[in-house]
């Protein structure tokens, strides 16, 4: 069985996650539409009965329903983008957090341990890790020292993480989150992208 990868997690939920953004998007699009169209035959009706001034005025007040329109609906665009992004962290947490105890979860915080020791560096590290993945930690860090030739000490406290770890050296001046909610909130940006990427078609 191929090791877990955030990545692969990731694509599947932004696709789930992008079906159902396009399906509201476009009712949006539809309702929209249908009050631009309705306002305008409100103000083609009032001009056609109106001398020039009351025509310069419609046509003035149907310019600004429609740049309103276009910026609501675009504030709902980038909200229900917004709430897509929540959307996938979530449910990328969910499903890799219902792994734990697996082997493809086994590699995954292996991997995640490891990257967060060789960002941090140093001679001593400390190693904070969630209840459930404390003993794995415990057995990958004496694995590590070893391998290094490095002192991986694993932290008494827990933290409250759904998964991934957090490593500092030993004298806390270099600390690196690298639980699965800083990792997602790093990739904030990149999943947005994505989003918006996929809706574009």
């Amino acid at each position: 069985m191929p090791p877990l990868r955030l990545d692969d997690v990731l694509k599947k939920v932004v696709e789930d996650a992008v079906a159902e953004l396009r399906s509201k998007i476009r009712e949006i699009e539809e309702e929209q539409m249908r009050r631009i169209e309705a306002r305008s035959e409100e103000l083609l009706a009032r001009a056609s009965t109106a001398k020039a001034l009351i025509q310069r005025e419609a046509s003035a007040a149907r310019s600004r329903i429609v740049t309103q329109t276009s910026l609501d609906a675009r504030r709902e665009y980038l909200s229900m983008v917004e709430e897509a992004v929540a959307g996938v962290i979530s449910e990328s947490l969910e499903r890799i957090s219902e792994m734990r105890g697996g082997e493809r979860y086994s590699q995954f915080l292996e991997r995640t341990m490891r990257e967060a020791i060789e960002v941090v560096g140093g001679e001593e590290v400390v190693v904070e890790c969630g209840r459930d993945d404390a003993e794995f930690v415990k057995e990958l860090a004496g694995k590590i020292s070893e391998e290094r030739n490095i002192s991986v000490k694993v932290s008494n406290g827990y933290l409250e993480s759904r998964g991934g770890v957090r490593v500092m050296r030993a004298d806390g001046s270099i600390v690196y989150d690298n639980t699965l909610e800083a990792r997602l909130e790093r990739m904030k940006t990149f999943l947005r992208s994505e989003i918006v990427k996929r809706l574009m078609g």
